[in-house]
């Protein structure tokens, strides 16, 4: 009976083993089977090749911008004033030389006529002063030759013994008080004038002077335009107080309008004077012609870009300054290269790499140096030969030899 128990217990124990077996062999074989053809069917990415080739490289520059009329000036008083007219309104047409503003001369005028009698009366004071320095020399003069007459005519009465020396020591005195009186007038002069008269003459001269300087005042409140234009501001009325410099009209010069640009320095070089292009005025929806007539020598520290002007040749009666315009150049950057678009390059740690992909269909990691670029292309200056296939697409999927799926 022990020997029964024995052997049924070790048969559970060799069918426990045996259906341990099978189920783990099952799951063995539930998990590999038809891991070869999973292998074989293994999905490849999918990629678009492009050919290399060498060609021209064109680059497209958009130039950007407000329009600007040919001048724009500001009109303001030189001196402090009351505005006594404003001739001209908002939108008038002028001509270079029409008055546009007047301002109060009254007080101005009192001063031209107080400095104009006080010209005439230093004028008049010259010519008396110089009539009295004549006089009095000429008497100076004459009376320096008496005493010097008298004492000569002494001192030989003196070396004769016929008069003291007391008569003849007067006469002395007399002689040279005489000739003090003529040289104190004679020797105070400036410039080779005697100096009362050349005083009075310089007094008139000052008088003359703020005479012209009061009338070339008042001549100057009255406001001229300084060009032929159109009246687009105007802050000024009559009866108001200006202060000198105070901004009351401005005058446009719309003869000409201009669309000024600003220019990266790498597009700078494409660009020549005289080009024509077609303009876009945004907000007219409409196009002008325009002519590229400056560009500037030299870059501009503010901005770092460089300034572009161009004519509009025929410009629409509604385009006005301040108005924003665009237009295109298209124009060859470098002629037979090897072109490549931006988009099959890769940055790693530095390197630029691109996708190779073989006639099999396997993609090679090809390191690469790049040159000048557009907007969509760039230069491959070496690492990359024309004829040869990269990918442009699903580049982040891929991996050096991986073989992938061609898409056209």
């Amino acid at each position: 009976m022990l020997s029964d128990w024995l052997h049924s217990k070790r048969m559970k124990y060799i069918s426990f083993a045996v259906l341990l077996f099978l189920l783990m062999g099952g799951i063995y074989v539930y998990t590999h089977r038809g891991g070869q053809g999973v292998k074989k069917a293994e999905v490849r990415p999918a990629v678009k090749v492009v050919t290399l080739v060498r060609q021209d490289m064109m680059k497209r520059i958009v130039l950007s911008g407000e329009t600007v009329p040919k001048a724009s000036v500001d009109i303001s008083p030189k001196y402090a004033g009351r505005i006594a007219e404003v001739a001209v309104d908002l939108g008038d047409a002028v001509s270079l030389g029409d008055v546009l503003l007047r301002q109060d001369t009254k007080d101005v005028s009192i001063s031209i006529g107080e400095n104009r009698a006080g010209s005439a009366q230093a004028a008049a004071e010259a010519v008396t002063s110089r009539a009295e320095y004549d006089a009095g020399t000429m008497k100076a003069q004459s009376d320096y030759e008496n005493a010097l007459t008298t004492y000569e005519r002494y001192q030989q009465l003196f070396d004769e013994g016929a008069v003291s020396r007391q008569d003849r020591d007067d006469r002395y005195r007399a002689m040279m008080e005489a000739k003090a009186a003529l040289e104190g007038l004679t020797s105070q002069s400036v410039g080779g004038r005697p100096a009362v008269i050349a005083g009075k003459e310089a007094a008139a001269e000052k008088a003359r002077y703020a005479v012209e300087a009061l009338t070339n005042q008042q001549a100057d409140m009255t406001l001229l335009s300084p060009l032929s234009g159109i009246v687009s501001y105007r802050r000024a009325e009559a009866g108001e107080w200006a202060t000198a410099g105070e901004k009351l009209l401005t005058v446009v010069d719309t003869s000409e309008l201009y669309l000024d640009c600003q220019v990266a320095e790498q597009d700078v070089g494409i660009l020549q004077e005289g080009m024509s292009l077609d303009v876009s005025i945004d907000s007219l929806g409409e196009s002008v012609k325009g002519t590229i007539r400056y560009i500037s020598p030299a870059m501009d520290a503010d901005t770092h870009a460089y300034k572009v002007r161009l004519v509009l040749t025929d410009p629409a009666a509604q385009i006005r300054g301040g108005m924003f315009g665009r237009t295109e150049v298209t124009a060859m950057q470098k002629k037979d290269v090897l072109l490549l678009p931006k988009m099959a390059v890769i940055d790693h740690n530095g390197k630029k790499l691109v996708y190779v992909v073989d006639d099999d269909g396997r993609a090679e990691e090809v390191p690469v140096t790049l040159g000048v670029s557009n907007d969509e292309m760039v230069e491959i200056r070496s690492g990359l030969a024309a004829g040869e296939r990269a990918a442009v697409t699903n580049l982040s999927k891929l991996k050096n030899g991986m073989v992938v799926e061609v898409k056209d």
